[in-house]
């Protein structure tokens, strides 16, 4: 469960929304965001590339968007414990974690 919630969440945030076709180049990793708080691991688009400070003011920004249920439920996606929350709960953390990093601007970065 854990790994899925966790690939769920990267799949999110990694998606590319443009439509028009890129040309054939070697594809890079999605950035991947690591963040002091309790936040789990998410990427960003393929060609984010943010300074520390902006990936810091990021999960500052996400971390201060959540309410406390939210947090909750992050530490313990965070901590490897998605057995202690229920399916109801991650598919709602889903969509306001993907809220507050649209509001923080890492859909911009």
């Amino acid at each position: 469960m854990k790994y899925i919630s966790i690939f769920f969440i990267i799949f999110l945030f990694s998606c590319n929304s443009s439509d028009s076709p890129q040309p054939q180049q070697t594809p890079k990793e999605p950035f991947e965001i690591h963040c002091s708080q309790p936040l789990p691991v998410f990427t960003l688009g393929r060609d984010s590339n943010p300074t520390k400070v902006q990936e810091k003011a990021l999960c500052e920004c996400i971390w201060g968007s959540l309410g406390s249920w939210e947090r909750e439920v992050s530490e313990k996606i965070a901590q490897g414990k998605e057995s202690e929350v229920s399916k109801m709960q991650i598919q709602a953390f889903i969509s306001r974690f993907g809220k507050a990093i649209e509001k923080c601007g890492g859909m911009k970065q």
